[in-house]
């Protein structure tokens, strides 16, 4: 699997693409800007149109991934090989839940793990019908 990143490539192309893979899991791009009280970096989550907008370090590139890699692993890919800082978040029910603390699981097991979690309600839901 790969998905070709080029300046012209908006945020929802990458993403729809990203979730044609994986339904149950969504990509997230970030920008860094930085606090001026307290001189940390504060992430928040982009909403332009351009990759290039997200990043001045963005350059164009393809991603490779597979089912067996881990989410650590394509997060630190986006920012090396585009310069980009990527999160991948998990479908839980009605909610996207964060994966920081389940990176290191594949990409195909999170996104199986999400998928499981929607047919376990829909379950729940037509017994009782």
């Amino acid at each position: 699997m790969e998905l070709q990143v080029y300046k012209n490539t908006t945020l929802r192309e990458l993403k729809e693409k990203f979730s044609h893979y994986f339904p149950f899991l969504k990509l997230e791009l970030y920008q860094y800007r930085q606090h001026t009280e307290e001189h940390q970096f504060k992430k928040e989550v982009y909403k332009g149109l351009y990759l290039e907008e997200t990043s001045e370090f963005f350059k164009e590139g393809t991603i490779y991934f597979s089912p067996n890699t881990p989410i650590a692993e394509l997060e630190q890919e986006f920012q090396i090989e585009l310069g980009l800082a990527a999160k991948v978040f998990r479908k839980s029910g009605e909610a996207w839940v964060d994966t920081t603390q389940t990176s290191h699981l594949t990409l195909g097991k999170q996104n199986n793990m999400g998928g499981a979690v929607i047919k376990a309600q829909f379950n729940w839901h037509t017994l009782f019908l």
